[in-house]
């Protein structure tokens, strides 16, 4: 079961844009030809906003819909190093204390110091490996290092020495500190850490299942499990567990979104010989369970479907995770924001940030999640043409970053940084 690592530097150059889903099945081959359609070149992604808040007044921030949300500042993709964007992250830097985000693009990665956030600095660019592009490119960190993979390519995971990006004051081209050769694409990444492992969906090992890397030693990836019980692993959550199931308190507990598989899993992960799956749920009229995240106090599960028919409202789907061994579907919330398509979200406090295409930022309150209600009450549309369904728009949002501000990024376009006020912002 184990594998020896392996390393390599390596170079690339450019690309088209970004989605999500299996690539091999039918969705993901539809959302790439959407992809296409769709794609503007970098050069219409706008110009740089910076120095000056733009604040939302009477449902706008400069051209942009808002509620509830500040805009602070706006890197176009055109000053990102081009390409398109997928998924991004971030680093707090225990140095100096200077905060970064890691912004993943078909032809590479963008590292953009927003210590300042009114004024955002790009530092450069990590091109793919091996000169590949692809419309899916994830990208999660482990101490001071980054790790990178690219879908329905030969990438395999670079690994970053983020300290690079210290005292840099020109723009740089930078280079891979190793690259892991013992996959050749994935999906997306998590990693635990607390306990130093790397979760991979939708690899080509596996059966597309979760492959899990030891890497405490961050250099060097040892596989250490190889999870195959699902169809597919769209993406994972792993942390260990301080929820109100006490049996499995200190546990390594995954949450597994399984895609087209249709389920959410809860796995043990603890014993990686021994992988044990605790239960599984499902909703009504389930299409491609694409991902989710707890409410702060792990009592429940916030859970986006990407394919499922929006035409009654952009639903959101609720599961009781209180026993961990009897996963129990609450609710879906409709909402009433349009029909655009829901994807990755992130809770912090009582606030749970999603990311919904062409509806770009949504803020959703979680107070009453128990019983399926997350009303808006904040938002920052990234796409103001519409809000239909469609994979145009935002990606991914990132609530982590201090004072409350928030990372947006739009697909071909750029990366906002807002501060939610009022009534969005984290109680």
């Amino acid at each position: 079961m184990l594998a020896a690592t392996a390393l390599l530097l390596s170079l690339a150059f450019a690309g088209p844009p970004a989605g999500a889903h299996d690539p091999g099945s039918k969705e993901g081959k539809a959302e790439e030809q959407e992809l296409l359609r769709i794609y503007q070149p970098t050069w219409k992604s706008g110009t740089a906003i910076a120095d000056a808040t733009v604040t939302c007044v009477n449902g706008t921030a400069g051209s942009y819909p808002c509620k509830n949300v500040d805009l602070l500042s706006f890197l176009p993709q055109s000053s990102l190093g081009g390409g398109s964007s997928s998924s991004m992250w971030y680093w707090a830097d225990s140095y100096n204390n200077n905060e970064y985000i890691l912004y993943c693009r078909s032809n590479g990665v963008s590292f953009v110091n927003v210590t300042d956030p009114s004024n955002p600095r790009y530092l450069g660019n990590l091109p793919s490996a091996n000169g590949v592009s692809s419309s899916w490119c994830d990208i999660r960190t482990y101490n001071n290092y980054a790790y990178i993979g690219k879908d329905s390519v030969s990438h395999g995971i670079q690994i970053f020495d983020l300290t690079k990006l210290r005292n840099v004051t020109t723009t740089q081209t930078f280079t891979a500190a190793a690259r892991f050769t013992g996959l050749t694409n994935s999906h997306t990444l998590w990693i635990n850490q607390q306990t130093g492992f790397l979760y991979v969906s939708g690899a080509n090992t596996c059966s597309k299942g979760l492959t899990i890397y030891d890497i405490k030693t961050p250099l060097t990836l040892t596989q250490a499990a190889c999870y195959t019980g699902a169809v597919y692993s769209h993406e994972s959550i792993v942390v260990n567990y301080t929820g109100p199931d006490t049996r499995y308190t200190g546990r390594e507990i995954a949450f597994n979104f399984t895609g087209q598989g249709k389920t959410v899993q809860i796995l043990d992960v603890t014993n990686k010989s021994a992988i044990k799956l605790l239960s599984s749920g499902t909703h009504p009229g389930a299409s491609f369970v694409h991902q989710g995240f707890a409410s702060s106090d792990y009592k429940y599960m916030i859970v986006n479907d990407e394919t499922i028919s929006t035409a009654s409202g952009s639903p959101d789907f609720v599961y009781d995770i209180q026993k961990l061994d009897a996963i129990k579907y609450v609710g879906r919330d409709n909402g009433t924001r349009g029909t655009f398509v829901n994807h990755n979200g992130y809770t912090v406090g009582n606030r749970h940030f999603q990311a919904s295409y062409r509806g770009g930022l949504r803020i959703l309150d979680t107070t009453n999640v128990a019983s399926a209600s997350l009303p808006e009450v904040g938002y920052f549309d990234v796409d103001p043409s519409s809000n239909a369904s469609g994979y145009s728009g935002s990606w991914m949002a990132l609530p982590y970053l201090k004072n409350g501000v928030v990372a947006v990024q739009s697909i071909g376009v750029g990366l906002f940084l807002v501060k939610p006020t009022g009534t969005a912002a984290v109680n």
